[in-house]
């Protein structure tokens, strides 16, 4: 029997890590979504974004399958729809909630399959058509922020242009010029600011109220009262 030579056996042994290494790259790679069985569902979004084409389906943290397509757009309608392609013997429950999700805040989105907390034994049939659901997390209100963004922008904006009014209004009272100047050296005006301060700091804009003319008054009283001549009775 003719031995076989060292090359051969190389060869042999190359052969079969190259045939290891496909099978490997077809079993974990995306070319393995291609071999599977699986049944289609179509969900219907109002907005889909970021989604891809291979971006996976998951089921309590488990890939059931994978999205088919990147999301369509038919003239007329208020959604979006998305294919997505679930494993031949995977069930999805009836009443299950499709969600698009995403790793952390920078991280790839996927589809979220959500099951009823009660089960009715019933699943979705391939090739159904669902509603899914607009994502409630931390995704959904930074897509949100926008309008609020621009109101703290707005705000922020307004402080800042009362803050440089009032640093010129200072500037002014500094050379002896201005409103503020007059102010500080108006005795009357003064305590009327200092009574406006004291009064916002005890009853707020709301319930506003000016002590300081209720004090005035009751000062009134207890002068008139002082002044008044006493009257002693007679033996």
């Amino acid at each position: 029997m003719k031995e076989i030579s060292l090359e051969t056996r190389v060869g042999f042994f190359v052969l079969a890590g190259l045939l290891a290494m496909a099978s490997l790259i077809v079993s974990f790679g995306k070319l393995g979504n291609y071999f599977r069985k699986t049944y289609p569902v179509i969900v219907e979004f109002e907005d889909a974004r970021d989604i891809l084409k291979n971006s996976k389906v998951l089921l309590r943290g488990a890939q059931i399958g994978i999205v088919a397509n990147t999301p369509i757009y038919r003239i007329g309608q208020d959604f979006v729809e998305l294919t997505l392609k679930i494993d031949d013997g995977t069930q999805l429950p009836a009443n299950s909630k499709f969600r698009i999700d995403q790793y952390g805040m920078l991280g790839d989105r996927f589809v979220r399959v959500v099951p009823p907390e009660k089960l009715d034994g019933t699943f979705i049939a391939p090739g159904s058509r669902v509603r899914g659901e607009q994502e409630a997390g931390l995704n959904a209100m930074l897509a949100s922020a926008g309008p609020a963004l621009e109101e703290i922008r707005s705000a922020a904006k307004r402080v800042d242009g009362f803050a440089k009014s009032a640093q010129d209004l200072l500037e002014e009272a500094k050379t002896g010029k201005g409103p503020l100047y007059t102010m500080m050296k108006d005795e009357k005006m003064a305590q009327d600011m200092k009574n406006l301060m004291s009064n916002l700091r005890k009853h707020g804009v709301l319930f506003y109220s000016d002590d300081s003319a209720k004090g005035e008054a009751e000062g009134g009283k207890r002068a008139e009262k002082k002044s008044a001549p006493v009257e002693r009775s007679r033996p």
